[in-house]
């Protein structure tokens, strides 16, 4: 179990406020925490990340994971991960980690959208492809991974656990 929230809006978050967030989602992954702000025109697109090691316990499978100039935040368990690993080697991708995370950056590297519908498992994420200034967040089929959001204004706010979405916004 990991957990996950994002935040888009004209609010930047200070080392104590990230802090905060943190601590907030400690018990979903208390084996490493991350944090990426990226600019999105006017706006701040932040992404907090707790992990819990499972899959690759190595450092390189920290979240948020990066790939070229897209950014991944991911909670659960893709089942088919070595089959579609397997597919996108066949493309020409190389993976560095032995996790399901990369492979599921590079699927939406490779196929966009429709790499979702290639999954098998339970999932929440959020995955940002720069360039394209473009995010997908995505639930499993049976929404087995939690998944909670908050809309008002010019603010959205996403995470694995609703009391994270009120330290974010506080």
């Amino acid at each position: 179990m990991c957990g996950i929230a994002g935040y888009l809006g004209k609010k930047r978050f200070d080392t104590k406020e990230i802090k905060k967030v943190l601590d907030t989602m400690y018990r979903r992954g208390p084996d490493s925490n991350g944090f990426k702000e990226i600019t999105y025109r006017k706006k701040f697109l932040s992404l907090f990340f707790s992990r819990l090691n499972i899959i690759d316990d190595n450092n390189r499978a920290n979240q948020p994971f990066v790939y070229k100039d897209k950014y991944l935040i991911f909670n659960g368990e893709i089942y088919n991960h070595l089959e579609l690993k397997s597919q996108l080697k066949n493309k020409g991708y190389n993976f560095k980690t032995q996790s399901d995370t990369e492979v599921l950056i590079k699927a939406l590297d490779y196929w966009g959208e429709y790499g979702i519908k290639k999954l098998e498992g339970m999932w929440t994420f959020f995955f940002y492809d720069n360039t394209k200034k473009k995010g997908i967040l995505s639930r499993d089929r049976f929404g087995e991974k939690p998944l909670f959001y908050y809309h008002k204004n010019d603010e959205f706010v996403f995470s694995s656990e609703i009391k994270t979405i009120s330290k974010i916004l506080n």
